[in-house]
């Protein structure tokens, strides 16, 4: 109410109140549409809108990498299986034990012959960079270090394309590789070696629990003999009767899960991490990462440490560069700690994200206001000119040739000239009415002055009467005084005391007679009867020891004049 009231200050003007209204129905037009925008989420913060881009995308990687590691953990049991019933089924063949392989090129050579189009296989079917199978056995004892020498086959992509072409023999026979058309691998060699082996002893305990829990993820590790690094899901091979054969899995090198899981996102420089680590650190080069796919992305390195950046958000600091994203933990084996996927895009890029959407945000908001400005200035103007010409042309006198382009102007000037029309009309009525009047206010003022003379000519014979009064009264005193002595004092005490001993209708009856007051009077006022009043007459006269009315109104006389003319002392003196 306060914003409403301003706008009728009387000073103010019509164009400044109609640019005032007009500015607070663009205001509440602007608050309305910023509502809708925002209810709609047309106005989220860029710091929203990040948070909801890295949730959907961070629901993607988790996805693919869940799904991904469950299949080749799937995978790893399966081919744990097909190993076991491969060895036996040789064993039962050549009717011989699994220790009788130790050093026996023969049999390790069939074996691995009999397995290594399976494993080529199943490389190229599965979404793994390399698949190997290790016995717990070796083809010579007698070399250094034999305690840690396994024999097995491990086949590894060459490349990104799953390809007959792109295979080659890492562990191995490479006579029995060559044989099948695999190619040894620049870094080949005849066994794998277990104290490389990451995490072998850990797989190697896992072989007393059932089958569909034993499969195990290892840490990050760089690959023997070379510089490429990737991760094993590793699975324990078990003879029918318990007995532990060795391992086997799948190989996810660090350029593969890069390939495979880059994202496809509109996220510049994206990065997606999946690593070990707790809520304050992250450690990046003990994980796998991915980015945009068709772009390239900043690989995170060494420690990152995590500070929470509201919204959802979380802060990765690095040495050398900072990420703004969000993190999860996710479980990829049931022997594993929980891993955790962080999904993330460069801190510099959120910024300039900040500083574009502000930017964008405060352009919006002065175009709006100056379109908002503008539209008011306008239409005010435009508006209120044919009204303020049509306000100057009523204040002109001849309004009857006045025209307007606004019909309710033209209106109004119809009204103003009828409004004029009968102010005419009522003004010369009320002349005339004035001037009657004034001819009726001549004729009172001659009859006032009539009565005036009248009264005059009365109060000078009022004056004469009261003067006559004075001088009757005076006269009358003097009579009164001068026949005193004619009245017995006696007879004057007995009529003093008789007054005294009236009652209260003689008293009444004796005052209306000293008014002067005659028996017809007396009967009119009180409405008494007239033998009633002859007898309070009767009784009056016997109580104050007079014979007459006559005698008793000269004694009441006489009682007045002397109360009122002070001679009563000596009437009273006279009488004792």
């Amino acid at each position: 109410m306060g914003v409403f009231s301003a706008f009728h200050y009387p000073k103010w003007s019509m164009r400044r109140k109609l640019f005032g209204y007009m500015i607070l129905l663009a205001a509440i037009l602007l608050l309305a549409l910023m509502a809708g925008l925002f209810l709609f989420g047309r106005f989220d913060s860029t710091e929203r809108r990040t948070f909801e881009s890295l949730d959907i995308q961070m629901e993607v990687f988790e996805k693919d990498v869940s799904a991904h590691f469950d299949r080749l953990a799937a995978e790893s049991l399966h081919l744990s299986e097909d190993m076991t019933v491969f060895l036996e089924e040789y064993l039962a063949e050549q009717e011989i034990t699994f220790s009788d392989l130790t050093d026996s090129d023969d049999n390790i050579a069939q074996i691995q012959d009999l397995m290594i189009e399976h494993l080529r296989q199943t490389l190229l079917q599965e979404d793994c960079s390399g698949v190997f199978v290790m016995w717990d056995t070796t083809v010579n004892q007698s070399v250094a270090n034999a305690e840690f020498s396994r024999t097995g086959v491990y086949l590894q992509q060459n490349g990104y394309k799953n390809t007959d072409e792109s295979i080659l023999l890492y562990r191995g026979l490479a006579e029995v590789g060559k044989k099948h058309g695999i190619m040894p691998h620049r870094k080949w060699r005849l066994e794998f070696q277990t104290d490389q082996f990451p995490s072998f002893d850990e797989v190697c305990a896992l072989s007393g629990l059932p089958l569909e829990k034993s499969y195990y993820l290892t840490e990050r590790f760089t690959l023997p003999g070379t510089s490429e690094e990737a991760v094993l899901m590793v699975a324990p091979i078990v003879g029918t009767n318990g007995s532990f054969y060795g391992i086997c899995g799948y190989e996810v090198s660090a350029s593969y899960f890069t390939t495979y899981h880059a994202q496809p996102t509109k996220i510049a420089h994206l990065t997606c991490l999946l690593t070990s680590g707790g809520a304050q650190t992250l450690d990046a080069d003990a994980g796998l990462s991915c980015g945009v796919a068709g772009d390239y992305y900043r690989t995170p390195n060494g420690q990152l440490s995590v500070k929470s950046a509201g919204d959802g958000l979380s802060y990765f600091n690095g040495d050398e560069v900072s990420y703004i994203g969000l993190t999860r933990e996710i479980s990829l084996s049931p022997n594993n700690q929980p891993h955790t996927v962080a999904v993330m895009m460069l801190r510099a890029d959120h910024d300039r994200a900040v500083m574009k959407s502000f930017l964008q945000n405060a352009v919006l908001w002065a175009l709006l206001l100056f379109f908002a400005v503008s539209c008011c200035l306008y239409f005010s103007r435009h508006y209120l000119k044919p009204i303020l010409k049509g306000l100057e042309q009523i204040k002109s006198e001849d309004r009857t040739e006045i025209q307007s382009s606004v019909p309710e102007i033209n209106d109004l000037f119809v009204f103003l000239a009828e409004q004029d029309r009968q102010h005419e009309e009522s003004l010369d009525a009320v002349t005339r009415e004035k001037q009657t009047v004034q001819q009726e206010k001549e004729i009172l003022q001659s009859k006032y002055d009539h009565a005036q003379q009248v009264y005059d000519t009365a109060q000078a014979e009022y004056v004469r009467a009261q003067e006559e009064l004075t001088e009757a009264k005076k006269e009358l005193d003097r009579l009164a005084y001068s026949r005193k002595d004619e009245i017995d004092p006696d007879d004057y005490q007995h009529f003093l005391s008789g007054i005294r001993e009236l009652t209260k209708t003689e008293r009444e009856v004796f005052e209306w007679y000293l008014l002067g007051k005659t028996a017809k009077d007396i009967i009119a006022a009180t409405g008494i009867k007239e033998s009633t009043l002859k007898f309070h007459n009767h009784n009056i006269l016997k109580k104050l020891g007079v014979s007459s009315r006559k005698q008793m109104l000269r004694y009441a006389a006489l009682m007045k004049q002397l109360e009122q003319g002070g001679i009563a002392d000596d009437t009273c003196g006279q009488a004792e």
